[in-house]
């Protein structure tokens, strides 16, 4: 139940992003996973304007987990693939592009592809695949012996 919720809030952030940190204020740590967000998805979605940090979407580091967003800029595709301050960002030009960093596994798509995103923020959240329902573990004597597990399993 709490990872449905954090998948909603997070895609929630996704769709209504009203602040952010400049990127001059961030950790070196977030920065470089800027960098190569802005690098990878210039090189999948830059057509003609250079992508570059708009927010920071969420952060969870107990996950290893940062999403970004990129924006079109005022500069052409050629500019290197870094932030670039100089560039200005065109807020409502399109291609807006989400990019999660997983514990150092980068996938960047574009904001319309919202399933793609829930999908990759889901495997992040639960890399081993296992549906816990709920989150509650039940615990249950059994001939002198106690029993652990899912809800459904025991």
């Amino acid at each position: 139940m709490r990872g449905l919720l954090f998948l909603l809030s997070a895609l929630f952030l996704l769709e209504s992003t009203d602040g952010h940190t400049e990127y001059e204020q961030l950790s070196q740590h977030d920065t470089e996973i800027i960098d190569r967000a802005i690098t990878q998805a210039n090189e999948e979605h830059g057509l003609t304007q250079h992508l570059d940090y708009a927010s920071i979407l969420h952060v969870n580091p107990g996950n290893g987990m940062l999403i970004v967003l990129l924006k079109p800029t005022s500069c052409d595709n050629t500019t290197p693939r870094v932030h670039q301050k100089d560039c200005k960002i065109q807020d409502k030009a399109r291609p807006q592009v989400s990019c999660v960093d997983c514990r150092g596994s980068m996938s960047c798509f574009l904001l319309r592809d919202s399933e793609k995103i829930k999908q990759t923020i889901s495997k992040c959240l639960n890399p081993s695949g296992i549906h816990l329902v709920g989150g509650k573990t039940l615990l249950q004597k059994s001939e002198n012996k106690q029993q652990t597990g899912c809800l459904g399993c025991i």
